[in-house]
């Protein structure tokens, strides 16, 4: 099978109002334009384009993708947040079942049962944070703060226990819990930050955030995170457990099917930070950039250490046409430029152009890309 389908954006606060709608040509709809979904999940159901009604899930036969694609446009940031893995998703997903907790209940940290590693592939400008600074940095910040000339001395002794506690075994975990457990108790921090920002611009992101949400822990644990910039092209990969948040931007983000999100900051939806420290992994440094692997010319892979999805960017051209590829599994391709034919081993074709997606079905395991344009294509390791 190979069809066209299609989906509504999803009004989030932090969505853009432009972004998407001026780089894809849509229609804006007058509210933020913050993700479109791609597949079976039940949260934003995907349509067969050309069935009024009628589901991809319904046209699969309720079956479900393993994989969820999406395109995400931020004006303002997401909250700080990680996934669970597969062990902490069932987990939790039945003791809230247990719990009697209901499925939409604001209190409900486990939406399903399943692990939400993503990778993200910045369309536009892209900023973002995403992990922990090396502690030896984390280090440096407590001590700076610690005597630094602006701050109260009651904010100088907070940032010198957050420096002892670091040294301590599993420092940065104690550090994080500390900072967290104290929601509403940081407001003092609000008008020094304004004035840390004027003197020094490693201060400008946590005096915006905190512009944002004063006083909320998520401002100085942003503070312990990577900052990074993202230019069109590049991508990240965010393994279950990785402590992240976007910031703005426009790109696609390819993830395994799950809408398991645990909050730490910069939200007002609910945030359990116990839980949360149950998932995030502690370990601290490097930012996870995505090394892309070129197949041939016009194809693109973006290797993810997952089962659940394999991600590719085609580029193709008067004097580029990429014929006969092989697939594993399902498939979903999005045209974000220019416009494209696909066609498969079975005699079926369509033509995508900007904004419009299709799913092809693993039974036809041979495809092929011409025109001039680009597509993001995300498939099943296997059926």
């Amino acid at each position: 099978m190979l069809f066209k389908i299609s989906n509504i954006a999803r009004d989030y606060a932090w969505g853009s109002r432009t972004l998407m709608a001026d780089y894809f040509g849509l229609t804006a709809s007058g509210a933020p334009m913050a993700e479109i979904w791609y597949g079976t999940h039940n949260g934003s159901p995907t349509l067969v384009a050309d069935e009024p009604g009628v589901t991809l899930k319904d046209k699969l036969g309720g079956r479900d993708l393993s994989f969820l694609l999406k395109i995400l446009a931020a004006d303002a940031p997401l909250s700080i947040q990680a996934h669970p893995n597969s062990d902490q998703a069932e987990r939790g997903f039945a003791l809230e079942n247990a719990a009697g907790i209901p499925m939409h209940s604001p209190q409900r940290n486990y939406k399903d049962d399943r692990h939400k590693p993503e990778i993200i592939f910045a369309l536009s400008d892209f900023e973002a944070l995403c992990g922990f600074k090396p502690l030896k940095d984390i280090g440096y910040l407590f001590e700076d703060l610690a005597s630094h000339g602006g701050v109260s001395e009651g904010f100088k002794t907070l940032a010198t226990h957050w420096g002892q506690l670091l040294l301590e075994e599993n420092g940065l975990q104690k550090v994080f819990s500390d900072i967290s457990h104290r929601r509403g108790n940081l407001d003092g921090f609000t008008v020094e930050l304004a004035q840390f920002a004027e003197w020094e611009a490693r201060f400008e992101l946590a005096d915006r955030l905190n512009r944002l949400y004063p006083g909320d822990p998520g401002v100085v644990i942003a503070m312990l995170m990577n900052h990074v910039y993202l230019e069109a092209g590049q991508a990240l990969f965010l393994p279950a457990g990785n402590i992240h948040a976007y910031l703005g931007g426009l790109a696609v983000e390819l993830m395994a099917s799950s809408d398991n999100v645990l909050r730490g900051g910069l939200t007002p939806k609910h945030i359990d930070v116990d839980e949360l420290e149950t998932v995030i992994d502690f370990t601290a440094g490097s930012i996870p950039l995505v090394k892309p692997i070129e197949l041939t010319n016009g194809l693109t892979h973006y290797p993810c250490a997952v089962d659940d999805f394999m991600f590719y960017r085609a580029e193709v051209s008067g004097t580029v046409v990429l014929a006969d590829l092989n697939l594993p599994g399902d498939t979903i391709f999005l045209c974000t430029a220019g416009e494209v034919a696909v066609s498969d081993s079975i005699e079926e074709h369509l033509v995508l152009r900007r904004g419009e997606a299709a799913f092809m079905s693993a039974d036809a395991r041979l495809f092929s890309l011409a025109g001039s344009g680009t597509v993001f294509i995300a498939t099943a390791n296997s059926n």
